[in-house]
């Protein structure tokens, strides 16, 4: 799952010649699961190679993910955060929202010091943003990241940028600069993992983190069994957006593409939010009929069903930072449709998608309305750019190597007799 958001990663670390012992790992993360979106399911992912792969491993997550979780691994690997009054009124507050993951990091700042600093590395995955605040106690060995972020609207497209994201875009300079001052987590992180390339590493240096202690790598990887799953010799032709119904995601663009095309060409929206009234109401008055179909929210475990039965996926983000179902998209085989912008731009740089110029709002719909008309039209075209995508995801996006490439940077010490471990139900 996700990719790059810059463009320059960093290929995997190779195993070292000789033993070494892992040190404590705690992954912190807000949300961990797989019902909560793709940062949640790329903490879960990892969490569970790390185990695998013999780590002493121990996730420190909210309580909201404890029933998903706690069917998955013992007791003893898991801490959660409780909401306590404060989290409960920032919560409920508008204003105190952007508090919420802040109070999180403090909880689970105390639940770290629970553990020895000597050895333990604090190591938090999520979220992606180089300008949240982590919080970390001193002197534990600190990991941050992958980091993305820093992605705002095409310029072309200023007019549909809400209030509050050009607000953000005009104050993140200063406010980067007054973060780092106060909030020294990122200067004194060991090790920044980057994934969104020259906008992020921008954005750490001017909160005060050191260009040497970054490093590219990839923003995760997908499971071995979408790279082995069987692409269905014929598809309808039919497409499909996933994801969250919010302005960012561009699906009343798709909408728009989908009614220049050819009467016989479908688009099935998988997701909720509460940009879904507006898509509603955008696909009765283009009079897309049984043409367009809202099929709610998409369990992840149902992704590759969904897919095999449409020609393609159409991913008009205006501002996404990394692309994870384009990964998995291009794992499956399935060929993508995108903006050439933020990371599905670099993730589909190599092949597997037809990338849709930015430009003036009616030029981009025609855009997306020719790339789906002519996959539409062509089915081997569509299969032989499937193809290309799964041999990119093969390439570059196999979990094993990803998560490799982020541990490679946790300090090591060689090892003493090997000591018992794993990932089973009931192992330590």
């Amino acid at each position: 799952m996700g990719g790059p958001a810059g463009g320059d990663a960093s290929p995997a670390v190779p195993p070292p010649a000789v033993a070494y012992a892992w040190p404590r790992i705690l992954l912190i993360a807000p949300n961990a699961g797989s019902r909560m979106g793709g940062e949640a399911l790329k903490a879960l992912q990892y969490f569970r190679w790390l185990l695998e792969a013999g780590a002493d491993a121990r996730l420190i997550t909210h309580a909201r993910n404890r029933d998903e979780l706690a069917a998955l691994f013992p007791p003893e690997r898991l801490s959660f955060v409780e909401d306590g009054p404060l989290q409960r009124l920032a919560w409920q507050s508008r204003l105190g929202r952007p508090l919420v993951t802040p109070l999180f990091h403090r909880a689970a700042a105390r639940l770290a010091r629970r553990h020895d600093p000597a050895r333990t590395v604090l190591h938090y995955i999520c979220p992606i943003s180089p300008v949240a605040p982590r919080l970390a106690p001193r002197g534990y060995h600190v990991v941050i990241g992958p980091l993305s972020g820093n992605i705002h609207y095409p310029p072309a497209l200023a007019r549909r940028t809400p209030a509050g994201r050009r607000l953000g875009a005009w104050l993140h300079a200063p406010a980067q600069r007054g973060l780092g001052l106060v909030f020294r987590d990122r200067a004194r992180a060991e090790r920044l993992l980057v994934s969104g390339g020259a906008r992020t590493r921008r954005s750490l240096l001017l909160a005060g983190a050191p260009r040497a202690r970054m490093a590219e790598v990839l923003d995760a990887g997908v499971a071995p069994a979408l790279l082995r799953r069987a692409r269905p010799a014929h598809t309808p032709p039919r497409f499909a957006c996933i994801g969250r119904m919010v302005d960012d995601k561009g699906f009343d663009l798709a909408l728009r593409g989908l009614a220049q095309c050819d009467a016989e060409v479908e688009l099935v929206l998988h997701g909720d939010g509460p940009s879904r009234p507006a898509l509603e109401a955008t696909a009765a008055r283009l009079g897309l009929g049984a043409r367009v179909r809202f099929a709610g929210w998409l369990d992840h475990a149902r992704l590759a069903a969904a897919l095999d039965d449409c020609r393609g996926l159409v991913m008009p983000s205006l501002a996404e930072a990394n692309g994870i179902v384009m990964q998995e998209a291009m794992a499956l085989a399935v060929p993508v449709v995108a903006l050439d912008w933020g990371g599905p731009a670099e993730l589909g740089r190599s092949g597997g998608a037809l990338l849709v110029p930015v430009a003036a709002e009616a030029e981009l719909v025609a855009g997306l309305a020719g790339a789906m008309q002519a996959l539409a039209r062509a089915p081997e075209r569509a299969a032989r750019l499937g193809q290309e995508g799964r041999d990119v995801a093969r390439a570059r996006f196999d979990w094993d190597r990803v998560a490799a490439s982020w541990a490679g940077h946790y300090p090591r010490r060689p090892a003493g007799p090997k000591r018992p471990g794993g990932a089973g139900r009931g192992r330590a």
